[in-house]
């Protein structure tokens, strides 16, 4: 779970500073937001196919050991 927030963390920041630099320039937060939707307006359909399944690799993982060690580690139930 922690390699799964940390991923996430960076994803943010990589984001926050390309959007800092491009208001830097003295572009609007429009054009900036546009910018950062721009390579996703021209993907193909196994492209998008390609950007999930890299997606799942990282995030699958994490998710499935969280919800195996809350599985194992049930309250008791009280008597």
């Amino acid at each position: 779970m922690k390699m799964l927030v940390l991923f996430f963390f960076i994803f943010f920041l990589s984001i926050a500073l390309t959007i800092m630099i491009d208001l830097m320039m003295g572009m609007k937060i429009s054009m900036a937001i546009r910018n950062m939707k721009g390579p996703f307006s021209v993907m193909t359909i196994p492209e998008y196919f390609i950007m999930f399944v890299f997606l799942a690799i990282v995030s699958v993982p994490p998710i499935a050991s969280f919800l195996k060690s809350r599985k194992q580690v049930q309250p008791r139930e009280k008597s």
